[in-house]
C-alpha cells in the first residue's frame, strides 16, 4: 500500500513541477491573479461587483469572496480543462510514458497521479486568485477582512468544479477519439449541458430536483442561495451598474443549508466515477494505441472517415493546386490553405455543405454553425508546423520564417473566404453593410485564430475562447449589436464593423510582435 501511494505521489510531484516550470503557466497564473483588480471596479466608476435590485453590495469579505469565487468556478470549469488536458499526451510525445509503463506502476496508479496532479494544479491557481482577491478587500474593501468567511465562499463553490474538471480531463485523454480536437469541442458542450441542467432546475422552481446532485459548476447552489437569502432574482455579479441614489446593501455571503449538504457532497465526489471508466480505455502507452505508428489515424471513427475521404478529396483539391506554382508569397499562402483541405477532408465536406446551404437557408440560421465550423477548421493552421515538428524545415524556405504570421494569416483567411463564399454572396445581395459585417467577421476569426495560435502554440486556446464568445453571440440573438461580430443577425452597423476590424489588426500586431521577440531569442 505504501509503495502504491509513493508512486502516485511521485507522479503528482513531477506533474506539478513540470507544469510550473513553464513560462506560459506563470504568465497565466499572474494574469488570473491580476484579473481580480478588473473584476472588482471601484464604486466611484458607477459599477460594482454585485448589484441587487439596482443596489450595490458593500465590499466586505462575504460579497467579494462570493463574487470572485463565482469567477473562479467558471474559469476552472471551462478554461481549466483546456489548461490541464494535455498531461497524458505530453508523456506520450516525450516518451516518458514508455518509461513509466515499463515499471511496476499500475494504470490505476498513473491515472490517480494525473488526477491528483490536475487537482493540485487547479487548486494552486484558485489559491493565488483567492489571495489576490483578499488583497482587494484591503484596496477597495469597505469592511474588515475576514479570512475564514472568504475561504468559506471558495470552499462552497469551487471544489466540485475542480474535481469534475480534473477527472474529465483524465477521461477525455484516455479515450482515443476524445483526446484531440473533437474532445476539446465536445467538452465545451459537455460542460454547458450540466450548467444548463442546474439553471433549468432553478428556472423551473426545482422542477428537476435531482439536477442539484450534478451541480458540478456550483452555479445552481449559488443561484438558489442568492434567491433565498436576498428574496429576489434581480442579482448581477461582475462589474455591473447600480443606482447611486439607492442605499448599499450588506451581503454576508453564502451559507450551506441542510437541504444542500448532500447535493454538494455528491456533486463533489461523483466525478470520481469517471476514473474507472478512464482506466477501461487507458492505453498504458502501447505504441499502437497511442497513435505512434503510421496507422495512428485509423484508430477512431473520425480518422477512418478521413482516410476514406482522403483519396476523393485529393482528386477534388488537385485543380486548386494548379495556381500554387512559383515562389511568390501569395502562392505559399494558397498552398498552405489547400493543404488543410487535403489533410482534413471533412473541411472540404464543410465547404460543400455551407455552399449548398447558403442557397436556401437564411444567414441567421446558417452562419452560427458555419462560423463555428470555420473556427474549428482553422484553429490548428498556425500551430500545425510546431506540433508536427516541421518548423526547422521552414527556416530553409525564403521569407516564410520571418513572415510566419502573415503566411498563416493569409492561409487562414483564404480558407475563411473559401468556406464563406456562398454566404458572402447572399450577404452582398442584402447591401453593403451586411457584406462588410460578414467579411469583417471572417477576418476577425482568421486574425484571432492566427494570433492565439502563434502566441500559445496550442489550438485549444483559440477554440475555448472563440466557442465561449460564440455561445454568448448565439444566445444574444442580435440584441446587442456589439456582440453580433459577423452581422448575421441583421445588426450590422458601421461602429461594430470598425471595432472588430481594429480588434483584428490588434490581434495580428500582437502576434507579429511576439513572433519577432521569439526570433530574436532563438
Amino acid at each position: 500500500m505504501s509503495g502504491s501511494l509513493a508512486r502516485v505521489a511521485a507522479i503528482v510531484r513531477v506533474d506539478f513541477l513540470v507544469r510550473f516550470r513553464r513560462v506560459s503557466t506563470v504568465i497565466v497564473f499572474l494574469l488570473l491573479s491580476a484579473f481580480a483588480y478588473v473584476w472588482l471596479p471601484a464604486p466611484s466608476t458607477g459599477r460594482a461587483l454585485i448589484q441587487i435590485n439596482d443596489h450595490r453590495a458593500i465590499y466586505n469579505s462575504g460579497a467579494i469572496g462570493m463574487g470572485t469565487a463565482s469567477l473562479g468556478m467558471v474559469f476552472v470549469g471551462l478554461f481549466g480543462f483546456y489548461v490541464i488536458s494535455s498531461a497524458i499526451r505530453k508523456d506520450v510525445v516525450t516518451r516518458c510514458g514508455l518509461v513509466a509503463a515499463s515499471t511496476p506502476m499500475r494504470s490505476s496508479e498513473y491515472l490517480l497521479g494525473k488526477f491528483f496532479g490536475n487537482v493540485c494544479f487547479l487548486t494552486t491557481f484558485l489559491g493565488g486568485f483567492m489571495l489576490s482577491s483578499m488583497a482587494m478587500v484591503l484596496v477597495r474593501g469597505e469592511a474588515p477582512i475576514e479570512p475564514l468567511v472568504f475561504i468559506g465562499q471558495y470552499l462552497l463553490l469551487t471544489p466540485s468544479a475542480v474535481v469534475f474538471v480534473s477527472a474529465a480531463a483524465v477521461l477525455f485523454e484516455s479515450i482515443p477519439f476524445l483526446s484531440g480536437k473533437l474532445g476539446d469541442v465536445a467538452y465545451f458542450f459537455f460542460w454547458l449541458a450540466f450548467l444548463g441542467l442546474v439553471i433549468g432546475d432553478e428556472a423551473s422552481q426545482r422542477g428537476i430536483s435531482w439536477a442539484r446532485y450534478f451541480d458540478f459548476t456550483g452555479s445552481g447552489f449559488m443561484t438558489d442561495q442568492l434567491s433565498r437569502t436576498l428574496h429576489t432574482n434581480s442579482v448581477s455579479i461582475g462589474a455591473s451598474t447600480f443606482d447611486p441614489q439607492k442605499a448599499p446593501i450588506v451581503f454576508p455571503g453564502l451559507a450551506l443549508t441542510r437541504a444542500w449538504v448532500l447535493p454538494r457532497l455528491v456533486s463533489t465526489f461523483a466525478p470520481l466515477l469517471l476514473l474507472p471508466v478512464a482506466a477501461l480505455f487507458f492505453h498504458r502507452f502501447d505504441p499502437v494505441r497511442t497513435k505512434q505508428t503510421s496507422e495512428k489515424s485509423s484508430r477512431n471513427w473520425i480518422g477512418r472517415l478521413q482516410n476514406l475521404l482522403r483519396p476523393i478529396s485529393a482528386r477534388l483539391v488537385a485543380p486548386l493546386l494548379l495556381p500554387a506554382r512559383g515562389g511568390s508569397f501569395l502562392v505559399a499562402m494558397w498552398a498552405d490553405a489547400v493543404l488543410t483541405l487535403t489533410l482534413y477532408p471533412l473541411a472540404l465536406v464543410a465547404l460543400f455543405a455551407i455552399t449548398i446551404a447558403s442557397l436556401a437557408a437564411s444567414l441567421p440560421l446558417l452562419m452560427p454553425g458555419a462560423l463555428a465550423a470555420l473556427a474549428i477548421i482553422v484553429s490548428n493552421v498556425a500551430t500545425r508546423d510546431v506540433r508536427a515538428n516541421t518548423t526547422a524545415a521552414l527556416r530553409s524556405m525564403p521569407r516564410l520564417r520571418e513572415n510566419f504570421v502573415w503566411w498563416k494569416l493569409g492561409s487562414t483567411l483564404l480558407l475563411g473566404l473559401l468556406l464563406g463564399a456562398g454566404p458572402l454572396v447572399r450577404a452582398a445581395l442584402g447591401g453593403t453593410l451586411p457584406f462588410a459585417a460578414l467579411l469583417g467577421g471572417i477576418v476577425f476569426v482568421a486574425a484571432t485564430a492566427t494570433s492565439l495560435g502563434v502566441m500559445t502554440r496550442n489550438p485549444k486556446t483559440f477554440i475555448v475562447i472563440f466557442l465561449s464568445f460564440w455561445y454568448l453571440v448565439v444566445n444574444d440573438h442580435g440584441a446587442s449589436p456589439w456582440l453580433d461580430f459577423a452581422g448575421f443577425y441583421g445588426s450590422g452597423r458601421a461602429g461594430p464593423i470598425l471595432g472588430y476590424a481594429a480588434g483584428s489588426a490588434l490581434a495580428v500586431a500582437l502576434a507579429e510582435g511576439w513572433h519577432r521577440l521569439r526570433l530574436r531569442s532563438a
